[in-house]
């Protein structure tokens, strides 16, 4: 199982927020699962902490990811951008894009992890844990 972290999750996460849902805290938490930030998530976050709207910073996420075995960051590239829904926040559409590689080109079983009802409700084939 493959799990895409959407830009809240990942954030609220790593800030220790307790908005994190309990089936998605527990995957998080888990050290045998196999996570993917889309690269679009870190463009988020470094938008994100210019705003001062979070406390994060870009280049303490992409430690803390980058030492994570479990994580890989996915580039958006072609692949992503030819898989890609066109749906109205084209952050998510890029995040599905990634979901969608992971589960139609690559054949691996994919969800995305969270709170974003959207996601589910305007890609058809997508699984969403919170």
């Amino acid at each position: 199982m493959i799990y895409i972290v959407d830009t809240h999750t990942l954030v609220w996460f790593l800030e220790g927020q307790d908005k994190v849902g309990a089936q998605a805290l527990k995957i998080l938490r888990d050290p045998q699962q196999r996570l993917v930030i889309p690269s679009i998530v870190l463009g988020e976050i470094k938008y994100l902490a210019s705003r001062e709207r979070i406390s994060l910073t870009v280049d303490t996420v992409i430690e803390v990811v980058e030492n994570d075995p479990r994580c890989v960051i996915y580039p958006l590239d072609a692949q992503v951008v030819q898989v890609m829904p066109v749906i109205a926040d084209i952050h998510d559409g890029i995040i599905c894009g990634t979901a969608l590689l992971y589960q139609d080109v690559l054949g691996e079983t994919v969800k995305i992890l969270t709170r974003d009802k959207k996601i589910s409700q305007e890609v058809s084939g997508i699984e969403t844990v919170w």
